[in-house]
């Protein structure tokens, strides 16, 4: 039966859906956690920066290269954060756009399996009254004689 057959086609393509949207959900929240952590590591990475500015007084010409190489330290892993931010957030922009694909293909799927069930029910109504149309003759037939 066709009908039947396509509602099986279409509970399958209905599981793997859904396993795209979950996919593209936990591809979204990963995006999300990788920027956050990013920014965060930005933001202390420059407070750090700041913080190790030279203080009052005097000081040594070694002291002084040790802070600045830090110093560059910091303020290169601080750029290399604000990168990693960045394309985190492009990530997540793909991702969500994923999951809005994702989720309009389930949708989709969902009402054209509606559809198909109601095709189903309605081409098994037809067989049954096609059944039942010949004894009804058959009871009419009987009844007359």
């Amino acid at each position: 039966m066709r009908e039947a057959r396509r509602v099986a086609l279409l509970r399958r393509q209905s599981l793997i859906a859904e396993v795209a949207r979950k996919q593209a959900l936990r591809g979204l929240a990963e995006a999300l956690e990788a920027e956050a952590r990013g920014q965060a590591l930005a933001a202390r990475s420059r407070t750090l920066v700041a913080a190790s500015a030279p203080g009052a007084g005097p000081t040594t010409g070694a002291a002084l290269a040790q802070r600045s190489g830090f110093t560059a330290g910091l303020a290169q892993l601080a750029a290399n954060a604000e990168d990693a931010a960045r394309d985190a957030a492009r990530q997540r922009e793909w991702q969500a756009e994923s999951l809005t694909r994702a989720e309009t293909r389930a949708s989709r799927l969902a009402e054209m399996t509606a559809e198909a069930r109601a095709a189903l029910a309605a081409a098994r109504d037809r067989r049954e009254a096609a059944r039942e149309l010949p004894l009804a003759r058959k009871l009419q037939r009987t009844g007359q004689a």
